[in-house]
């Protein structure tokens, strides 16, 4: 019996139904992984077909034709090493189950399958899997093959491996108990994990205490990237041995696949267990599901040195989020096989941190692929640029070659733009070398002024009474150009809106959420405004940099943006965001009790007498923006159903699509809102 083994993650950026190239980079993991001495590897959930099919997995015609493709790859499989791989599984009489393969040389030892399935938030898993149940195992035919299916413990070499399938491992009653009964030595999860801020250190909670727990070696591996649009995988793998962490992965790579390797010492989690007390039979550890083999690992190597204990990387959630935004659009570009980005470069925040990010995922891309597969890939998106010369800076060669062809920016000035936002964003735009152009959309908007007044000659626009329509026409006005340039180009539109105001409705539909992408969609205000000023005082990071002489990327013209106070200038008075709102880290709390903690408006309000707020301002302003909130949020769902796609970063998301469904007609909360203002009455509030 074996007393050590080199497990192996690896995260893979998948694309939905590419089978052949997402099994080419599959195989490309694996072999890397081998080569540095793994005898098993895990592979991401659904990694053969991609996670995001949608309804595609209702297409049996494509389903059926995957067994096929898991035997193929287990053809590439070296003797004595191991392989999982997951994948959508349908089995005779049209049940689809979402499967996990552990395969040898030409060999499909047996498929695990979930038992658990997400159905909260942005997954979906439901409406087209069914869960298996526990403890059941049958024996079915497989690409002209009989092999065992469900809650399967396969022995090889006297080790133990079993598995947890993403969703599997944040229940209650885990499979991982299970697991344990029958005195499994490594746990596999493979997982598709969409990112949000703080998951990581629930998903280091539950894997170091698996392994504790359950007396094993817990490997988990997540997918990378942004895969079909809305959700970015952070590529996230975790390696846990005796309840210590022993690997940790960079995050939000952007290279197409990332390895984690770990030695782990068996006797040690084997040890636990004798400890623990359980009370076991011989059915929990030789009964069904328990499949014996006489197959070997590769000759252990008993020179390898355990792996130590891996420090715990803090999230500095600006930077997470940001990089999230980077990958997503890199993806999107690459994926899409379209020639970048087209943004109307405001000189506020929002849209100057669109432009930023564009700015660092070319950087990013070029520190982690190097020049040959950078060029490569910005080639099979149209955008064709010539080597570096050796004289030219790899950042002056981003900025003055790549730049210009990859984004291009356009200040729309109004009639109520200042020289402020006008310099914020030439400075940019100067600064990280987009193709970038100004023009008034001022006589356009007189224009349709003039039309709609010989309407009603008797009767014109006028501030007094017409404010929302004028304001409105201004952020439209400026939407048929940019659309033009985008199509012009070949470009991607970004749109800008962000998720504070998208979730209340203080967006333009075909205004500033006019776009193909969304991507600040998903971060509130409150964060922008922070990740702006660390892009300015600290800068990004570059992961994985053989290329560039400076570790973190800087944007020192952010510093115009930073130092203004965020405005749509679309008034003749001078007008600010947040006094036609409210301040946004309140909005963003109340947002956050409301959508995260579903709290009714009451208790919302009671929450906030509870606060830091409830020290910086009265009462009847806490009660004023809670009711302002409500009366915006219910009568705006139908807005959020029309948002661009954007990327989940936060805790929730204003997309309903992607996390918190609303009615679009509704009581308004008619009710609920009395309860608030009664309780507000008992409190003496008006």
């Amino acid at each position: 019996m074996r007393k050590t083994l080199t497990v192996a993650a690896a995260s893979i950026n998948t694309t939905p139904l590419a089978v052949s190239e997402n099994t080419g980079l599959i195989l490309e993991a694996y072999r890397e992984a081998v080569r540095q001495g793994a005898d098993l590897v895990v592979t991401p959930e659904l990694g053969i077909t991609g996670y995001g099919l949608e309804d595609m997995f209702y297409v049996s015609s494509v389903m059926e034709k995957i067994p096929a493709e898991v035997k193929k790859l287990s053809r590439e499989v070296e003797p004595d090493t191991y392989l999982a791989v997951g994948f959508p599984f349908l089995i005779p009489g049209g049940q689809l189950y979402n499967a996990v393969a552990l395969l040898t040389h030409d060999r499909v030892l047996g498929i695990a399958l979930k038992q658990h399935l997400a159905r909260a938030g942005i997954h979906y898993e439901p409406r087209w899997f069914t869960p298996w149940q526990h403890g059941e195992v049958v024996t079915m035919d497989f690409a002209g093959e009989q092999v065992s299916v469900g809650d399967l413990v396969f022995v090889i070499e006297g080790v133990r491996i079993g598995f947890e399938i993403c969703e599997d491992s944040w229940v209650a009653n885990r499979p991982g108990r299970s697991l344990c009964r029958r005195l499994t030595d490594v746990i596999l999860n493979p997982s598709a994990s969409h990112f949000a801020i703080g998951k990581q250190r629930e998903r280091v909670t539950f894997v170091t205490d698996g392994s504790r727990a359950f007396g094993a070696v817990y490997v988990y591996t997540n997918l990378l990237g942004c895969e079909s649009g809305r959700a970015v995988y952070d590529g996230d793998m975790l390696i846990a041995s005796g309840g210590r962490l022993v690997g940790m992965s960079d995050r939000l790579s952007f290279a197409p696949w990332k390895i984690l390797l770990a030695n782990c010492d068996l006797r040690t989690n084997r040890l636990i267990r004798e400890q623990s007390g359980m009370l076991l039979s011989v059915q929990d550890s030789c009964g069904a599901g328990v499949l014996f083999t006489d197959l070997r690992f590769r000759p252990e190597d008993l020179s390898r040195p355990l792996s130590p204990e891996a420090p715990l990387l803090p999230e500095n959630d600006l930077e997470a989020s940001a990089r999230v935004v980077a990958l997503g659009l890199w993806d999107w570009m690459r994926k899409t096989h379209t020639g970048g980005f087209a943004l109307s470069l405001s000189g506020g925040a929002d849209s100057a941190l669109c432009a930023a990010m564009v700015y660092f995922g070319m950087v990013q891309a070029l520190a982690t692929l190097g020049e040959e597969r950078f060029l490569k890939t910005l080639a099979s998106s149209g955008i064709r640029i010539a080597p570096r010369d050796a004289a030219v800076l790899p950042l002056e060669y981003i900025r003055k070659e790549v730049m210009p062809q990859v984004l291009i920016t356009l200040y729309q000035g109004s009639d109520y733009s200042g020289d402020v936002t006008f310099n914020a964003a030439r400075g940019l735009a100067e600064e990280i070398g987009a193709w970038h152009h100004s023009w008034s959309i001022s006589a356009l908007v007189r224009e349709y002024i003039r039309l709609s007044d010989s309407l009603t000659p008797d009767n014109p626009l006028s501030w007094e009474k017409d404010d929302l329509a004028l304001q409105n026409i201004q952020a439209r006005v400026r939407s048929p150009g940019i659309w033009l340039l985008a199509n012009r180009f070949n470009k991607l539109l970004i749109a800008t809106s962000n998720l504070s105001e998208a979730s209340v409705g203080y967006c333009t539909m075909d205004g500033d959420t006019s776009g193909v992408i969304s991507p600040i969609g998903g971060i509130s205000k409150s964060r922008i405004l922070k990740i702006n000023r660390y892009l300015m005082e600290q800068g990004m990071p570059l992961q994985d940099n053989t290329v560039f002489d400076f570790a973190r990327l800087t944007i020192p013209a952010m510093a115009a943006i930073v130092a203004q106070a965020p405005t749509a200038e679309l008034r003749p008075v001078e007008q600010t965001d947040e006094k036609d709102l409210m301040p946004y880290p309140l909005l963003d709390e109340i947002r956050r009790l409301s959508q995260v903690n579903h709290l009714a408006p009451a208790e919302v309000f009671q929450e906030l007498l509870r606060s830091d707020f409830a020290a910086k301002m009265t009462r009847q302003n806490l009660l004023d923006a809670v009711r302002r909130y409500y009366r915006l949020y219910t009568r705006n769902q139908w807005k959020r159903e029309r948002l661009a796609t954007g990327f989940h970063v936060e805790g929730d998301s204003a997309d309903s699509r992607a996390y918190r469904r609303f009615p679009v007609l509704s009581s308004a909360l008619s009710e609920e809102l009395r309860e608030l203002n009664e309780y507000a009455a008992s409190l003496g509030l008006s």
